[in-house]
């Protein structure tokens, strides 16, 4: 079986789609499967195991400009583009990961070979919240060609059950729908070991995230800061991510300068499998997990955090709400307040909660085992061809 593979965004720039979708691939093709993996940019990936393939950007952009502002429709040549660069015959299935513009206007083109098309939704292209200015389908233009496109495609691939709900909501058949969670390598991440330092004598706290400030939260970590060291209480908050030192520009931040680690984007440029082997000792080496964000889709940070042993303190928000069960391997917070977050993180410190949350922490993600969730989405991948 040869498949195709679409991704909207990728490498270099960071993320759990990139993560996800790399991971994917190396693992099904380690597993004795064909996959081409078609970008809109070049990557600096180096660690790939699939072929990656540049599709011509100027060409489908112009198509596609053509086609969808100035109603000059001619798609019969781009076709003909599809047809001999792609090499459309030669593929079992094309599967889309993370649709933008133009993926959408090339599922509306592939379709007229009548090729079975996958899409996984990863966030940010079906989510929409107009409080945070989130999500493509705001945009009436994407929104409009989204609606145009949707129907045509054969199955669906949901990460999450909020997804899923979505997916529902347009109207879509739930028999085309199949369950595909983010995953992780637990073979990977067993091989390193916790960190032995006592919670009660210093709370080691982890936030990954790229720096975003409202949709991330991040504007959240001064007040936070000020209510720990206000209780007195000893930590050491590490910030890894993109651009995440920018916190350092916040109010009143250069106060609490001494309770903060920065770690810059960490990339994986020897290892087939992500997270990094760096990242994972980050992870390892704190107690516990604060995730600020006010929106997700299936937060891969909180998954590979979770694996590494660390209970989790998320507000209660999607994604975060599927993988924390509340008072089991962490606590959800429905008050999106940088004080309730405070006083959780406290409580890990004072009370004896956290013992019993960090035995589920690995429990709680055994089923998106990476090697479990590949051979899931093959399975599906032979049902569906």
């Amino acid at each position: 079986m040869k498949i195709a593979f679409f991704v909207g965004i990728f490498f270099p720039q960071p993320g759990g789609v990139q993560v996800q979708t790399h991971n994917m691939a190396n693992t099904i093709v380690k597993m004795g499967y064909d996959i081409d993996f078609f970008l809109l940019n070049k990557s600096n990936v180096k660690n790939n195991l699939y072929k990656l393939i540049i599709i011509n950007k100027f060409i489908i952009s112009l198509f596609f400009y053509l086609n969808f502002y100035l109603k000059i429709n001619l798609s019969i040549i781009f076709r003909v583009y599809l047809k001999y660069f792609l090499k459309v015959d030669k593929y079992d299935l094309f599967h889309f990961h993370f649709l933008n513009h133009k993926m959408l206007y090339l599922i509306d083109n592939l379709k007229y070979f009548q090729k079975k098309i996958i899409v996984t939704f990863h966030g940010a292209d079906i989510q929409f919240d107009k409080n945070f200015n989130y999500g493509f389908r705001i945009d009436e233009t994407y929104e409009r060609l989204f609606k145009s496109v949707i129907f045509k495609i054969d199955y669906f691939f949901t990460i999450s059950k909020s997804i899923k709900k979505d997916i529902l909501k347009i109207g879509i058949d739930e028999k085309r729908i199949f369950s595909s969670p983010n995953s992780v390598s637990l073979e990977k991440i067993n091989k390193f070991k916790n960190l032995e330092e006592n919670i009660k004598d210093k709370i080691h706290i982890l936030t990954v995230a790229r720096f975003a400030k409202n949709t991330k939260g991040l504007d959240l970590i001064p007040e936070i800061a000020n209510k720990l060291s206000e209780k007195n209480i000893n930590y050491k908050w590490s910030l890894v991510g993109k651009n995440i030192d920018q916190i350092k520009k916040f109010k009143d931040m250069d106060r609490y300068e001494k309770n903060f680690k920065f770690y810059d984007n960490i990339q994986n440029f020897e290892e087939d499998i992500f997270p990094n082997s760096e990242l994972i000792k980050i992870y390892k080496n704190n107690h516990i997990y604060v995730s600020l964000s006010r929106i997700e889709a299936f937060p891969i940070t909180l998954l590979e955090a979770l694996a590494c042993g660390l209970p989790v303190l998320s507000f209660n928000t999607k994604g975060g709400n599927e993988l924390i069960v509340n008072g089991w391997n962490g606590k959800l917070i429905d008050e999106y307040s940088a004080i309730k977050m405070a006083e959780e993180i406290i409580s890990y410190q004072k009370e004896d909660t956290y013992i019993l949350h960090k035995k589920n922490t690995n429990e709680s993600v055994l089923k998106y085992d990476l090697k479990k969730i590949a051979s899931d989405v093959v399975k599906n991948y032979k049902i569906l061809n």
